[in-house]
């Protein structure tokens, strides 16, 4: 008879006290990517003066983030669930960070407006894994449950202070420093994520086709 092997139960946490790096930055990541759903709200009149586009182009700058998070978390799910939601999640802080220092390279409201549509892909491929990730830091409901409250506070915070923080520190810095901010704190979570959260386990994954027609009609 061949013995069945199976992977190690993965590593949980007693306390939010003993978690508070993982948890951390899971809250970050979280932070990050619905704080740029509105962070660029105040600084748009700025940004069309500077870019020299109009009222429609502005408002492209938003909504192409929004279209493309919104649009692409279902598809994003499935995806980390069949790839590993620990390693979804890192490829998706690795390539928001990236993308967030493009913005020096921007020169024209198409090329901006670009760049947050693919920003809204990268945070797409975050929001819904950062919530599940909480789950495999605890073995307890309670805890699970609190954490969990923990991350949406933060998490909301970041999307109703997003015109708060843009407007305050437009006062000190131009407009791209909105973006480039992303980046150092993409990287922070990348390190907590990366060390303090128990890797993907086999049994874990599933291996159901990724519906392609399906992702491009929730767009």
């Amino acid at each position: 008879m061949t013995p069945t092997t199976t992977s190690a139960p993965a590593h949980t946490y007693p306390s939010l006290r003993a978690a508070w790096i993982p948890l951390a930055a899971l809250c970050l990541a979280f932070f990050v990517e619905m704080v740029d759903n509105t962070l660029l709200t105040i600084a748009l009149p700025t940004i069309g003066r500077d870019l020299g586009s109009g009222t429609t182009a502005l408002q492209w700058v938003t909504g192409a983030y929004s279209l493309t998070f919104g649009g692409l978390l279902l598809t994003a799910g499935s995806m980390a669930d069949r790839l590993g939601r620990r390693r979804v999640l890192l490829v998706g802080l690795v390539t928001f960070g990236v993308l967030s220092l493009c913005v020096v390279t921007v020169s024209t409201a198409g090329e901006l407006i670009t760049l947050r549509a693919a920003l809204g892909l990268a945070a797409a491929a975050m929001a819904p894994i950062t919530n599940s990730l909480v789950f495999r830091l605890f073995e307890g409901q309670a805890l699970r449950m609190r954490a969990m409250t923990v991350m949406i506070v933060v998490g909301m915070s970041g999307f109703i202070l997003g015109p708060l923080i843009g407007g305050t520190a437009l006062a000190h810095v131009s407009w791209e420093w909105l973006l480039l901010a992303n980046a150092p704190i993409a990287l922070i979570a990348f390190v907590g994520v990366r060390f303090g959260v128990a890797k993907d386990r086999p049994e874990d994954l599933t291996a159901d086709v990724l519906d392609i027609p399906g992702a491009a009609l929730t767009i």
